[in-house]
């Protein structure tokens, strides 16, 4: 850690190469290219001091209490307005109302996927077995596997923080960018072009297909056998719930079969996928988030709150997504459910102080990260284009330090 607090006090090296045009890139949102004279942050190495990593846990740990009565109501409430949304979609007159209904479903979807998270990760209320019930059920309108998405989600993602494995936009480095065929140069362009339609998606066949709805052979075989009784439960659930919407003309006169299916599963799925694979997008992928071509250093360049984004939303809307973007502070701390993840990611704001990467949300933000992050340029810990031209600064501190000796 001595190295960290030292690294602030030098000055960030030139490393960006020109555009075609023959001049530097421009910077990203968020991120100041400093080429010039030392800033009064980079000449006083106190300010940039970052606290340990057991420094923040032990800080973040008082907030990681969970409120059984809390959790359950919210969990209730969604559940609710989730089968609100299918209700108004199947009773509701007109398509209008019926389109309102099954968008309200996807949403909620998304931010019961929200709960399920945190009740997989056992800080949703204080009993495991009910933990485990909530997440089982609020995982089911995305038809997400529950011990796969345990497997990949605490074994993997967590593990390896922005590590170079099968996770949610894992960047290509140049050289394996241009190792594919052209279908697969065009497919990777397609699914990063800045278009918010994509991420639905991206997320269905990338991640959810691939890994979050029935087992594969690349996983270990106890997570396999754990895994087949709930990729039976998906089965029967979407059997039985899509011939309950094609049924829907002997119990609703307000439908047809192929409304009600488009309305009652195929767009809401959709949109919850849609949403949540947006939000997993932003969480690890930002102009000043680094990657890894291994498992990275949790304690050095790869600490969880370092390659973690924090989305700065206002108190309500932060609330109405179970404040899902406060991600920073879960990664640190994964025990802390998402009703106390505002004050905690304020509190880890605070404590890193200028190595936070908490950044405003913007539909301006979302289309400038979309541009610049295309590909990685693993060696040198900076986002490049499809050309290999870079579109961020150096990013990882002891890439930074190598440079500057050099």
């Amino acid at each position: 850690m001595r190295e960290l607090r030292n690294e602030s006090s030098a000055r960030t090296p030139r490393v960006l190469a020109s555009s075609p045009g023959g001049q530097p890139p421009r910077p990203p949102l968020g991120v100041t290219f400093r080429v010039g004279s030392l800033s009064p942050r980079e000449r006083n190495p106190r300010m940039d001091a970052l606290a340990s990593v057991s420094d923040i846990r032990k800080a973040l740990a008082g907030y990681a209490v969970p409120d059984t009565r809390r959790g359950v109501m919210l969990f209730l409430l969604d559940l609710a307005l989730f089968l609100a949304g299918i209700a108004t979609v199947l009773f509701a007159p007109g398509w209008g109302l019926q389109v309102l209904g099954s968008l309200v479903a996807g949403l909620k979807g998304a931010t019961l996927s929200t709960i399920g998270h945190d009740a997989a990760h056992n800080s949703f209320t204080r009993s495991r077995r009910l933990n485990t019930l909530i997440a089982v059920v609020s995982l089911l309108p995305g038809l997400f596997n529950y011990k796969l998405w345990v497997y990949n989600h605490h074994a993997i993602h967590h593990a390896s923080t922005n590590g170079k494995h099968r996770d949610a936009y894992t960047p290509l480095s140049k050289e394996e960018y241009d190792a594919l065929s052209p279908l697969g140069k065009l497919r990777e362009r397609f699914f990063r072009a800045p278009s918010l339609l994509l991420f639905g998606p991206y997320f269905i066949l990338e991640r959810w297909w691939s890994d979050k709805f029935f087992p594969r052979r690349h996983m270990p075989a106890q997570v396999q056998r754990a895994a087949w009784p709930y990729f039976g439960l998906l089965v029967g659930l979407l059997v039985s719930y899509s011939a309950l919407l094609l049924c829907a003309p002997l119990y609703s006169s307000q439908t047809t079969s192929l409304r009600a299916l488009f309305l009652g599963l195929i767009l809401p799925f959709f949109v919850l996928h849609s949403v949540f694979s947006l939000s997993v997008y932003l969480m690890h992928t930002h102009p000043r988030v680094p990657w890894f071509k291994g498992r990275p250093d949790i304690n050095g360049d790869g600490r969880q709150e370092l390659v973690t984004v924090h989305l700065n939303l206002p108190r309500w809307s932060s609330a109405l997504m179970h404040n899902v973007f406060n991600h920073a502070a879960h990664h640190v701390h994964p025990a802390i459910p998402c009703y106390r993840l505002r004050e905690a990611q304020t509190k880890l704001n605070e404590m890193l102080g200028p190595y936070a990467v908490s950044v405003p949300f913007s539909l301006a933000l979302v289309r400038d990260i979309q541009r610049r992050c295309k590909l990685y340029d693993y060696e040198n810990h900076r986002w490049i284009d499809f050309e290999g031209r870079p579109t961020t600064e150096v990013l990882a501190l002891s890439v930074r330090r190598e440079q500057l000796t050099s």
